[in-house]
Formats: C-alpha cells, sequence, structure tokens
C-alpha cells in the first residue's frame, strides 16, 4: 500500500493550502507543527493529527514532510527534524535546495500563486516548480502536483528564484500600491471599493495584450502637468511622493 502521510511543519497560508488540497486526494496529515503548540492544536483538529512544538517528536514513517514557514526559519528546522526515509521539501520561492541537505530525498515544490487563510481561490490552476535531489521523487511530487490540477516545471534553485523576484513584483508590490491607492481614498471620505472595477479590468486586460500595451495614464501620456498636481498633493508625505516619483520615471524610460 502506498505512504500517504504527511507531516505538516507550519501552521500558516500555504500549509493551510496545501494540507486541505492533500486531504482530498485522501492524503493523510498525520501531525502538525508549530512552535506555538496552541497553534498547531488548532490546526491540526480538521485532520485529526496528532499537533506538537517539539522537532524531535516528528514521526520517522511520514512519506513527505512540508515545510512551509518563514524563509529564515527553514534551514534551521530543516536540520532539527530526525533522518527519515521521506520526502523532505520546502515551498519558499527564494530558499536554496542545499539547505535541506542534511536529507537524502531533498526537495521544493514552490507554488507561484498567494495564499490566504479564509480566501477561496479563484483558479488553482497555477505553476509548481520542482526541484528534487533523487530523480524518482522528482517524478512523484510532478504526479502529485498534475493531481492536484497544477502545472509542473523542474527549475534549479537560481531559476526558482529569479522566478520568485518577478513574482514579488507583480504580487507583492503591486497588492501594497493597490492598499497605498486605498489609504489615498480613505483619506479623502471616499469608498475605496469603487477602485475594484478599474483593478479588476485591469488584470482582464492581460489575458489579451502585453503590460507594456496595457499601460495608461499620465506617466506613459508624459502628461507634466497632471504629474505635478499629484506630486503637489503629496507634498506632506516625502515617502509617497518619492514612490511615486520613482514608478512615474521607470514608466516614461522603460516606454521612450
Amino acid at each position: 500500500m502506498e505512504n500517504k502521510k504527511i507531516v505538516m511543519i507550519g501552521c500558516g497560508n500555504v500549509a493551510s493550502y496545501f494540507a486541505e488540497r492533500f486531504k482530498l486526494l485522501n492524503y493523510t496529515i498525520t501531525q502538525v507543527y508549530h512552535p506555538e503548540l496552541s497553534k498547531a492544536a488548532a490546526f491540526s483538529q480538521a485532520f485529526s493529527a496528532t499537533a506538537f512544538d517539539d522537532l524531535n517528536q516528528i514521526s520517522s514513517n511520514a512519506a513527505i514532510y512540508f515545510i512551509a514557514v518563514k524563509d529564515s526559519a527553514i534551514e534551521a528546522i530543516a536540520n532539527q527534524i530526525p533522518s527519515n526515509s521521506g520526502i523532505v521539501m520546502h515551498s519558499s520561492g527564494a530558499v536554496k535546495i542545499e539547505v535541506l541537505n542534511k536529507h537524502k530525498r531533498a526537495a521544493v515544490f514552490y507554488p507561484l500563486q498567494t495564499f490566504t487563510k479564509g480566501i477561496k481561490m479563484v483558479n488553482e490552476d497555477f505553476p509548481i516548480f520542482i526541484e528534487c535531489n533523487e530523480k524518482a521523487d522528482e517524478i512523484y511530487l510532478a504526479s502529485l502536483a498534475i493531481s492536484l490540477g497544477n502545472s509542473v516545471h523542474f527549475l534549479n534553485s537560481s531559476q526558482r528564484t529569479a522566478i520568485h523576484l518577478a513574482a514579488v513584483f507583480a504580487a507583492n508590490f503591486s497588492n501594497h500600491c493597490i492598499k497605498i491607492a486605498y489609504d489615498l481614498m480613505q483619506d479623502n471620505k471616499f469608498e475605496a471599493a469603487m477602485l475594484l472595477p478599474l483593478i479588476k479590468e485591469g488584470i482582464n486586460k492581460l489575458n489579451y495584450i502585453a503590460p507594456a500595451k496595457a499601460q495608461t495614464g499620465p506617466a506613459i501620456r508624459n502628461d507634466e502637468t497632471t504629474i505635478e498636481k499629484h506630486l503637489e498633493m503629496l507634498h506632506n508625505d516625502d515617502s509617497l511622493k518619492l514612490i511615486y516619483e520613482q514608478i512615474t520615471k521607470h514608466i516614461q524610460s522603460s516606454n521612450s
């Protein structure tokens, strides 16, 4: 019988998403780790799993040890996991596979997606980037990703980090710009949700044309009158003024 036991190490957004998805494929979440036992216990209830806060308590008979924690903690946690016969893998885009070198069956299972607990994903057909020390594990994890409904790509650590950098600009930085826009709306007593049709249409256009073709606004039009007016409105916030200036200049230089 195939071993379908998984130990989840971490209780955040990524761990939550994949634990639920693995469960749908009839994998069994046997243990859940978090340094705060109460968080591990709360997470584990949905899976009838054992919660623990001491890495020495990890079972040695799982098929997968899924590390889904902040990047800075991955190496230390991996080094504390006792030797086992399973796949020890992390889910980071920016951390090299070498941090798992203690384990023969080291792997990376990096999803190019953003996850938030309690928010249902609109499209679960996103890429997963796989890197493994063992060829057989590469095949196994690719099959797992395909079963989840994802596309699969095999990349080394340097290639994966390059994609992660692009993803930070595409998702994290763009979301922060939207957060700034919401703040500006609220500061002026407007309903921030009025921006949603604009945001959605901007994203929708990317299904049909490249971002360079989709760019609109005063920067690409070289509308200096409007740009100066906006900068004057930001005169009390040097950081926002600098962001506006730098992005404006970058749009203009990229399209000159």
